[in-house]
């Protein structure tokens, strides 16, 4: 049974996840702010929900054993910036945590409850409950009340655990800016600013929600009027100042994710064909093995930057 069970777990790189409930979230293809999203552990609920709506939706599987703050769902916003495609280069700067306003539960009569599922801004702020302020009452946190809350539930690991959650940030920013590099034209002078959303299990795995391509910059919380005007100045004076190349870290808030080496044209159009082949034998239902699944990931080895370890991701900094 424990080598059953071993097996499953190195097939089903999600097992742990699944819990019990056989939960699942339902949400549009192209949406935003929370809008359309809902919560089902029933298919025959998803399978009428999608058959009415007049455009594709995602179904993704609910964290059902994610980490809880005193009691209550949470989310960790990350801002990912790409200041260049080829070579890749991407930035992280300090994230924050929104909490839900309500107590966590798996029940089916409270899956509707947004209040207590969505962890989005602009859901929860429409809540009783809601307070803007920079603390263990508020529904949103910095990284230091975050570690500090940890530090005290934890006895004194708090800022080890952030470290390890931090570090699966980092990389994961990396492979999911890196996954799609071959299909974004690179324009010397631009930028692209991202908004990571990452969920934590129990265990204080780091699972990456979505990638929002129009990250909400508003201010409005006591988190967002320090971190917003920070990050937009010294991004700026990133992009307009010459930075030392060898330097993991400017002098500013934006930390360096990856800086890899430039990729010749031929190597990022092999690599897009490889994936789009597929995508097309994954549509059309033929199963490919993991070794082409590999291959496409990677792409050209030959010409790829080298990944960076996750030991070599976990600076100082955030």
């Amino acid at each position: 049974m424990d080598g059953m069970l071993l097996r499953l777990m190195a097939e089903h790189l999600q097992l742990s996840i699944d819990g019990t409930r056989n939960v699942w979230v339902v949400k549009p293809g192209h949406g935003s702010r929370g809008r359309g999203v809902k919560c089902f552990d029933d298919l025959q609920a998803i399978l009428q929900h999608a058959a009415s709506r007049k455009r594709a939706c995602i179904v993704q599987k609910y964290v059902e054993p994610c980490l809880l703050l005193d009691e209550k769902k949470f989310d960790i916003r990350a801002w990912v910036l790409v200041t260049s495609w080829n070579p890749l280069t991407v930035w992280m700067y300090e994230p924050y945590i929104r909490l839900c306003t309500e107590k966590h539960s798996l029940e089916s009569t409270t899956l509707h409850n947004q209040f207590a599922h969505l962890c989005n801004r602009c859901v929860q702020e429409e809540a009783e409950e809601y307070d803007d302020e920079d603390e263990e009452t508020g529904t949103m946190w910095s990284v230091e009340t975050l570690t500090q809350y940890l530090d005290k539930t934890s006895g004194g690991h708090g800022k080890d655990i952030w470290d390890k959650i931090r570090a699966q940030c980092l990389q994961i920013a990396h492979y999911t800016t890196h996954c799609v590099q071959e299909t974004v034209h690179n324009q010397p002078g631009c930028f692209e600013w991202f908004g990571l959303d990452f969920l934590v299990d129990q265990e204080h795995n780091v699972w990456n929600l979505e990638c929002n391509i129009s990250p909400d910059l508003s201010r409005g919380t006591e988190v967002l009027e320090r971190l917003v005007p920070e990050a937009m100045t010294e991004l700026w004076e990133m992009i307009l100042e010459p930075h030392d190349a060898s330097l993991d870290r400017a002098e500013h808030g934006w930390d360096l994710v990856f800086r890899g080496k430039e990729i010749p044209r031929e190597a990022l159009q092999k690599r897009f064909c490889m994936k789009k082949n597929l995508n097309t034998e994954l549509r059309a239902g033929r199963p490919f093995s993991l070794r082409d699944a590999l291959q496409s990931k990677a792409g050209a080895h030959h010409a790829e930057a080298t990944i960076t370890p996750i030991e070599q991701l976990s600076h100082g900094g955030l």
